[in-house]
Formats: structure tokens, sequence, C-alpha cells
């Protein structure tokens, strides 16, 4: 009896679970019909093809195009007219199971899966190549569970209604090879100056690696990352037995013989680093893989002028050529922007991006050396000093470590002024144990810098890596009288229907009170009137700040006038020394050559420094040591007060790859307060509240909000996109 009871219950509960069972699939299925009730037309697109009108385009401030893709596509050519190499490479790495899945695999997908969760990374996707048909020509790459059913929905549609030929030829004629070419036919012609019918096994393979990541694997501009890919695929032909040991191994052996022809033949790109920087923000942005991007047929209005890009480029170029340093590894980068809106005007990430496609403006985190100076002293200037101090260069000791000057030599009393046109390492390094390292890295953070910071005496000399353009960009803020513009490169994005998507909406915070920037402003002004940066003198009003890291591993300038401010970088891509390169010499004279040809005919902008305190940079022949040449390099042990910090150990990794602790990295006023006579051995000091609060620092998050509360004498400009027409530059 008990057993009879028990028997109904069970019933009763499965009744009950088998009608949610019911409610929740009916409710399932009209979602999916929802969703997929509107697929696009099969038949329309085996009929038309790629819709031209849909290729994206990047254009300049001036509205000329510098950037587009994907106007080269030949007319489509049958799977019997394309070499069965290329066939059966792409079936081995994109879809082994194509001839017996009907759209979708879920063998695949559960291998897929497995190979992720035991490598713990996305190493392998679940796409047939039916789903990546449907994804990359029918759809788009929009990430979100209604794509992923209307993909399948459409795979399984499209195994209906077309034979595998006929599927795997709208694949092949439509899928994306990287330098705007669109299927097979215009990719053999672009890279190999070939029919498809003629590929060769090695050919096929590098082709059907290329879809995966065309730009990585572009064999133009990276041929090692595309070998290397095509390598693989072939090992993929030699698992699924296309090909033999031998076979394998001699077509591993062979190199990659390009048609250098089809270079650039399908598309436009006028700034690459810049573009490419573009690229990066948008499809970030929109979350798109990079043939939707560039089918997706945006237009994208950027900040770049053109001009100033052009003569951006002749300039890193010519100069380094005319210093002998156009070597692969020996590189220099520039970065140009209005400190009034952070707009972007020229962007050189390096000297050829044929060659190297390394960004050293945004991606390159190099010591800055001496240009770090410039936050000490904001710094102290901020916290009351007087830029008439005199202070004694001399030498000092701080827990063991002996800060130097350029030369190794000292040159007694001079005011802060002058320590800074000189780039003085000793009177920093005084400097910044008065202030506090943490207020100079919280100085820095404020002005623009995000990389990481650690607060250190050494700091002051470049003990901690940026990148060009978060300091140019930082720079910018004494540019504009204390208010700190974010860099930015795009102005607005349209879609394919001409609808805005995106306006960019400037980020604006108030840095610095106009006393301290215009003193600081006028203290850089002797930089290059009377200091290490007198090779970048244009003959207008600037002012600036060289930086040389240490054993000459960097070397940098960064200038701006009233209305633009322009950042250089040199140095070698192995991080090897360059044999007495400073910052006042091969970065100054590409600074100056840029700036003097961009600002050329436009009227010369004063700096208003109303509010400075004053000012004393006049340095006599003792400080300098010997004068500067009359072609603008800086002799040997002249100028350049540069870092030699090879006995700080905050700078080097220990064994274990962790910064090391420095000298002293508490910080603190070492010197008491009401005491800056500022001679003598300093040595270590400070209490442990003063330890503790340091140890605990965490540097502020950019955006900040405005300072208070030290009122500015004008308020700052409403929070519009502000553009300098060019006869004002």
């Amino acid at each position: 009896m008990q057993a009879l009871r028990f028997f109904f219950f069970l019933l009763k509960k499965s009744s009950g679970l088998i009608l949610v069972g019911c409610l929740l699939l009916v409710v399932a299925m009209g979602y999916v019909y929802k969703v997929t009730r509107n697929l696009p037309s099969i038949e329309k697109m085996v009929r038309e093809g790629v819709n031209p009108s849909k290729y994206t385009q990047i254009f300049a401030a001036d509205g000329s195009t510098i950037m587009s893709h994907g106007k080269f596509h030949h007319a489509n050519v049958p799977v019997k007219d394309v070499s069965p190499h290329f066939i059966d490479a792409l079936l081995a790495t994109e879809d082994r199971r194509f001839y017996s899945h009907h759209g979708i695999d879920p063998f695949s997908i559960t291998r897929a899966v497995y190979q992720n969760i035991v490598h713990r990374s996305v190493r392998e996707g679940g796409s047939t190549l039916t789903q990546q048909l449907a994804r990359n020509v029918f759809l788009s790459n929009e990430r979100s569970i209604d794509r992923k059913i209307r993909e399948a929905a459409l795979a399984w549609r499209l195994e209906n209604q077309l034979s595998k030929d006929e599927i795997l030829e709208l694949y092949i004629n439509n899928i994306y090879f990287g330098e705007g070419a669109y299927g097979i036919a215009a990719a053999s012609e672009i890279y190999f100056n070939k029919k498809p019918s003629k590929l060769s096994v090695e050919e096929a393979a590098l082709l059907a690696g290329l879809p995966q990541a065309p730009s990585a694997y572009d064999p133009f501009n990276n041929l090692e990352a595309s070998k290397k890919r095509r390598n693989e695929v072939l090992g993929n032909l030699k698992e699924v037995g296309k090909l033999n040991e031998a076979q394998l191994a001699d077509a591993r052996e062979k190199g990659v013989s390009l048609n250098q022809a089809g270079r650039g033949l399908a598309a436009s790109d006028k700034a690459p680093f810049f573009n490419r920087y573009v690229i990066e923000q948008i499809r970030s942005h929109l979350d798109l893989d990079e043939q939707s991007f560039w089918q997706s047929g945006l237009k994208v209005y950027t900040t770049l002028d053109t001009r100033a890009q052009r003569l951006a480029q002749q300039a890193v170029v010519e100069q380094s050529a005319a210093w002998g340093r156009n070597g692969l590894k020996q590189q220099g980068a520039l970065i140009s922007l209005d400190p009034s809106s952070g707009a972007i005007l020229a962007y050189v990430g390096g000297k050829n991006y044929q060659q190297s496609q390394f960004d050293r403006v945004s991606k390159a985190i190099r010591s800055p050396g001496s240009l770090f100076k410039v936050f000490t002293y904001t710094t102290a200037i901020d916290q009351g000093y007087d830029p008439r101090e005199v202070y004694v260069d001399e030498p000092i000791e701080v827990d063991g470590w002996k800060p130097t000057n350029y030369d190794k030599k000292h040159r007694g009393e001079m005011t802060l002024s002058q320590a800074l046109a000189l780039s003085n390492n000793v009177i920093a390094v005084k400097l910044i144990q008065e202030v506090g390292p943490n207020a100079v890295v919280d100085m820095a953070r404020r002005m623009g810098i995000q990389s990481t910071l650690n607060p250190f005496y050494s700091l002051t000399l470049g003990g901690s890596s940026v990148n060009l353009l978060e300091i140019t960009s930082a720079y910018g803020v004494l540019a504009n009288q204390g208010v700190r513009a974010e860099p930015y490169a795009i102005e607005r994005v349209l879609d394919i229907d001409n609808v805005e998507i995106f306006r960019h909406s400037p980020v604006k915070s108030d840095v610095l009170t106009r006393s301290t920037v215009d003193t600081i402003v006028q203290m850089m002004i002797g930089v290059v009137q009377r200091g290490t940066g007198a090779a970048a003198n244009i003959g207008k009003p600037m002012a600036g700040k060289t930086g040389t890291s240490d054993d000459y591993r960097d070397a940098w300038f960064i200038g701006f006038t009233p209305t633009v401010v322009t950042g250089v970088w040199v140095g070698n891509d192995d991080n090897t020394p360059m044999r007495g390169m400073t910052g006042g010499a091969l970065p100054a004279r590409i600074w100056k050559q840029f700036m003097q040809s961009f600002t050329s005919g436009r009227l010369a902008s004063e700096f208003d420094v109303s509010y400075s305190k004053p000012v004393d940079y006049e340095v006599n022949p003792e400080m300098m040591g010997e004068e500067v040449s009359e072609d603008g390099e800086i002799p040997e042990g002249a100028l350049e007060g540069e870092p030699l910090l090879q006995q700080d150990p905050s700078l080097y990794p220990d064994a274990n790859g962790a910064s090391q602790s420095g000298p002293n990295p508490t910080g603190g006023p070492l010197i008491p307060d009401g005491q800056r006579r500022h001679s003598g051995a300093v040595t270590s000091g400070g209490n442990e509240s003063q330890q503790q609060k340091q140890a605990d620092y965490n540097p502020p998050a950019l955006p900040v909000a405005p300072l208070s509360p030290r009122p500015r004498p004008a308020p700052i400009a409403p929070p519009e996109p502000v553009r300098i027409p060019d006869s004002e530059r």
C-alpha cells in the first residue's frame, strides 16, 4: 500500500515537472522564432556577393581619406579552379568535419570547450566553416546570445539550401585575407601575383592561415609571424594525411616569396601607426573582430592633421638619417597634440611601419630620464618653493646611493631655475627628498601619467618607466595654463546609414594653479634658451625639457608652444645603449625640424605667464661646462644632467623579477622645514608614521577632480571639443 501511494506521488510530481518543461520549451521556441524570423536572404547573397559600400574608411581632420580597405574584389572563383592545396589547408585548419556535419558540429564544440578549459584560455573555436560564413558574410560579430542563435539558424538554413561545394565557394570568395583582399582570387594576386589554381602547398598554407587574424599574420608587415602560422597550417595538413613527414619538412624549410607590387594594391594607409591606434579603440568600443570592422561600413572621422603627419614622418626619418641612425633597431617616435583639446595632430610610432609595426608612442614603456624632473619641480613650486632659492650641487649620499650628475662634476651654488635649465641631478634628488616622492607621484598622476610609478627618490631621475603619449600629454597641462585635456584621436563615427554612433566628449580637469604653471613654464623656457634644450630652439615662444636614461638607452625631448605640445623619443628596440646620445641631441633636432615646419608662416603666440613668480635661469660658463656647438650637438660631458643610476637598486628587479627596495623609499621631508640652505650630504630620516603612510600609498585614478581651494583667475571653458584653426596653430 505504501509503495502504491509513493507511485501516485511520483506520477503527480512528474506531471508538474513535465508541464513546466513544456512551458519552458514553448517559451524557448518563441524566443528562437523571434530572433530568427528576419534572417538575411541567402539567395540575394549568392546572387550579389559582398556589398562594396560596406567597407569602413578612416578620415583625417580635413576630411581626406587616410585609410580604407576592401575595394579589391574579384569575380567569384569556382572551387574547381582553386588549388586543392588551398582547399585541403583551409579544411584541415578551420573545419575538418565540414563534409560530415550539418552546419553545427557538436563534436568540434565539445573539443574546443575541453581544450580551452585545459589551457585556461581561448585556444580553439568550435564554429564550423558554415557558421563562420554566416557570421562574417551574412551577420556581424556582435557578441550576444541573439547573434549566436541567428548564426546557428542561418548555418542550418545554408546547409539545407546549398550544397557543400556551394557553401565552400561562398566562403572562399568572401572571406577577408588582409591587405584589403576579399576572396581567394584577390588574395592570390596581392600576395603572390598568381591565379588561385597555381598556388603551391606553401603558398596555399600561408593564405589558409590568414583569416584567423589577417593583420597579425600579414606577411608584408610581419613575415616571421606569417611564416610561423603557415608552418602550423602545414602541420595540420600532415595530421589529416595530406602531407607525409618528408613533404612537411621540405615545405617548412622553404621561404616566403611575396609579390612586393601587391603591397597597398587594395588599401590606402597614409598614417599606419595612427590608424592602428584608432582601429584598436574602435574595435574595443564596438566589440568587433577585424573582418567585421572592415565590413561594417563605418566612417571614422579623426583629429589627424595631414600636414602635421607628413612633416612629422619626414622629421623622424630625415634627422635619423642625418645622424646615421637608420638601422632597424634604432628607432624614433613623435606625438603632437593640441593641448587645449587633447586632439592628436601627428602620430609617428616608428621610422618604417613596413619594417616594424611596434607602436613606440603608446606601447613602448621606457625610462624618461630627466623628463621626470619637471614633475618634481612642479610639485615644489606648487608647495610654495621659490625658483630663486639657492641649492648646492655637491656630493651626497642617501642610504649608500650616491647620485651624480651627467659628467660626474659638481658646480656649487645655483638656483632652482638654473638647476632645471642644466638638468642637475643632485639638486633634483635633494628637492624630491624635501617635497616627498609620494607628492611627486601624485602630481604626475594628476597631470596624466598612468603607468606604474614607484615613490623612490630615483623617480626624479627616471626611475619609473612611461610611454611617450602619456608624458607628452602631461606636459600639455603646462602648455594649457594648468588644465588637463585627455588626449583623443576620434572625433565621431557614422554607421553604414550615416547615423552618428559616437562623438567625442572632452574630458578636462583643473590640475594646477596659474601661479604654479606660469612659474614652471618660465623655468622651462630657460631650458631651451640657456640650458640642455638649446638645440630645439625654433626662435619662437617655446618651453621644453630634455631627458636621457641610464647608459644612453633612451633620449627624449618634449617641448611646447602655447598651442602645440610635441614629444620625441629616440632609442634602440633591444634597449641597448646609444653611445652618448642625449635628449638635447637627435630628439631635439627632430623636434626642431617638425615644429619649425609646422608653425612656419603662422602667427607666434606668446606665453601668458602673468602669474609667474620671479625666475632666474641665467647660467654662467662655470655652470655650463662646455658650450653647445653650433650644429646643436651637445658634446659628451657637457650640459645634460642625466641619471647615472646603476647604484640605485630600486630600478632593477631581483632574481624573482620583483622590484628591490630603493634607497629610503619612504620619502618625507628629510631636511627640516624652513632650513632650505640645501647643502651637505643628505642622509635618510623621517618618522614611522610617514613611512607607514608611504608604504600604504596608492596613486589616485585618472581623470582627477578639479583642485580646490586654489582658485584659477578664469573658469575652464565649457566641455565642448576645441579646434584651433590652422592659421593660429
